[in-house]
């Protein structure tokens, strides 16, 4: 029987252990992640990474059917390593169009910011919740994560890290590198990082958008197609 709910794992040990697993579920995939112990907790109350494996809660649940040398094999070959792919969709509960992104407000903008032709935050109603779209592009000009309507596809090789929980999804290039966060817990929904368009960085902290020298904050964008055009 597993016991779920113990002592926080260290932050560390969880995000290396996400790392071996390419970022999901070792077994099916999904990156809303669970760790659990194969040397089991009751035994030995330890978070060896080299003794433990990322699941997903109903993969979790089921993981004791297993003797400990199949919950190794799939440890040693997760499904997203070898696919080199992460799948998965946010799940929150949000029914309006405001949206905190790169330190501006949009409400009810189709979208939030556009590249050329090319929607590069943008979101949606589908059945009375909020479904957001967003491209992220490297410095090559290559798409290395994107959403469509909540749903979240990349390369588990692309990324240092990637943490994905209800409502959240932080995705990293390096250790104190953020690629790209999706907060939508709270009243508060923002999405921050670091775009890439056109050969320059589109910076989208905290308090404000900057393209090169430009900068943007404290914007408030209603009812409009386009936000913020660039390029």
């Amino acid at each position: 029987m597993i016991t779920r709910y113990r002592r926080r794992i260290p932050a560390d040990v969880a995000r290396k252990l996400r790392q071996e697993a390419g970022f999901g579920c070792a077994k099916c995939g999904h990156p809303y992640l669970e760790y659990h112990h194969i040397v089991p907790w009751r035994d030995d109350q330890h978070y060896r990474v080299e003794d433990m494996v990322a699941l997903c809660a109903n993969c979790h649940a089921n993981i004791d059917v297993y003797r400990a040398d199949r919950q190794y094999q799939l440890k040693y070959k997760p499904k997203n390593i070898v696919e080199d792919r992460v799948q998965g969709f946010l799940d929150f509960d949000k029914r309006d169009l405001i949206f905190r992104v790169g330190g501006n407000w949009f409400e009810n903008v189709d979208t939030m910011i556009q590249f050329r032709n090319t929607p590069i935050v943008s979101a949606r109603i589908i059945d009375n919740q909020a479904r957001v779209s967003l491209n992220l592009f490297n410095s090559a000009g290559r798409l290395v994560l994107q959403v469509v309507d909540n749903e979240i596809a990349l390369r588990a090789s692309t990324f240092w890290d990637f943490e994905c929980r209800q409502g959240v999804a932080i995705a990293r290039s390096a250790t104190r590198s953020i690629a790209l966060r999706m907060d939508f817990q709270g009243n508060e929904a923002s999405i921050e990082g670091e775009i890439w368009m056109g050969g320059k960085a589109v910076r989208l902290g905290r308090e404000e958008t900057s393209v090169g020298t430009n900068t943007l904050r404290n914007n408030r964008i209603v009812g409009s197609r386009v936000g913020i055009q660039i390029g």
